[in-house]
């Protein structure tokens, strides 16, 4: 079911399941900036990603000396969520661990998203407390694809820009091995002017282009257009930008992660992991990112 709040200049929708943002839709130009999941490309549109990110081994991990299978970015895509609290200008959707879900994933859980719109703004905010009485150990991630052209040109007359007056030094890529797993290594990733990455289709031939040491905003822009899409991502130490692998797919991906998927050829275990979240019985810990439409 799809759920919607709109003020005098967005109309946004999200759907219960996987409480996965469908729609942002400019009121003031009629033009809507998100991926619409053409399944030719990608059938997504927003995914949250909880408590994993990615890809594990043969699709397993191992906490406390056992085994767990869970599917790629984890559970809280799959299921659907309860709408918990709307008012004017929010939604809150819950989601709560399961028989299903503990077969995959041992912990107790209420994870929530939570979306609010202020003016040309969008907060996505996640939330997960514990329930248990271990740690409650996860990641949380954003998926939102935009649709690229969203205004006049092509594809390749777009670039992502960062913000030159908050980049503190070259980002560094985390590079994918050719099975889309983390080589557990990192690189350079210089940018055009300092602040650009053009858009290309075979940019994303290898996967996502994962960085981390970037300023925590970025935009999508061309010279062709005064508008551009903005998204700021302060809670998160990692983005990727991603389209479908080896295809001319007009959209693109700005991910926001806590955390990466395994490294190629280990089997990943949750408890040493790094760069997860250790949540404390009891306790409510979550991230936020913005989408800002400019027009």
């Amino acid at each position: 079911m799809l759920y919607t709040i709109e003020n005098e200049c967005l109309k946004v929708s999200i759907n219960d399941m996987g409480a996965e943002l469908q729609s942002v839709f400019s009121k003031k130009t009629n033009v809507e900036y998100l991926w619409q999941g053409n399944p030719e490309y990608w059938a997504g549109h927003a995914y949250n990603l909880f408590p994993t990110i990615g890809r594990m081994i043969e699709g397993k991990y191992i906490y406390k000396n056992k085994e767990y299978a869970i599917r790629l970015h984890g559970l809280a895509r799959y299921y659907e969520f309860a709408l918990e609290k709307q008012t004017a200008n929010s939604l809150v959707f819950l989601f709560k661990d399961n028989e299903e879900t503990r077969a995959a994933y041992p912990f107790r859980f209420e994870f929530r998203a939570i979306y609010t719109l202020n003016g040309n703004a969008l907060t996505v905010r996640c939330e997960a407390t514990n329930l248990g009485e271990e740690p409650l150990i996860c990641s949380f991630g954003g998926h939102p694809g935009f649709n690229v052209p969203f205004d006049k040109g092509n594809f390749d007359d777009y670039y992502l820009e960062f913000d030159k007056n908050t980049i503190s030094g070259t980002p560094r890529q985390q590079l994918v091995s050719v099975n889309y797993f983390m080589e557990d290594k990192t690189a350079e990733y210089p940018l055009v002017d300092d602040t650009k990455i053009p858009l290309r289709h075979d940019l994303f031939d290898c996967d996502a282009i994962i960085l981390e040491n970037t300023p925590r905003c970025v935009d999508i822009k061309s010279p062709l257009t005064s508008r551009f899409v903005r998204v700021k991502f302060d809670d998160f130490k990692f983005i990727g930008f991603w389209h479908t692998v080896k295809k001319d797919a007009p959209f693109v991906c700005i991910e926001p992660w806590t955390a990466l998927p395994a490294i190629e050829g280990k089997t990943t275990n949750l408890e040493t992991k790094a760069n997860m979240y250790h949540i404390p019985t009891g306790e409510t810990q979550g991230v936020e990112y913005i989408v800002e439409i400019h027009e």
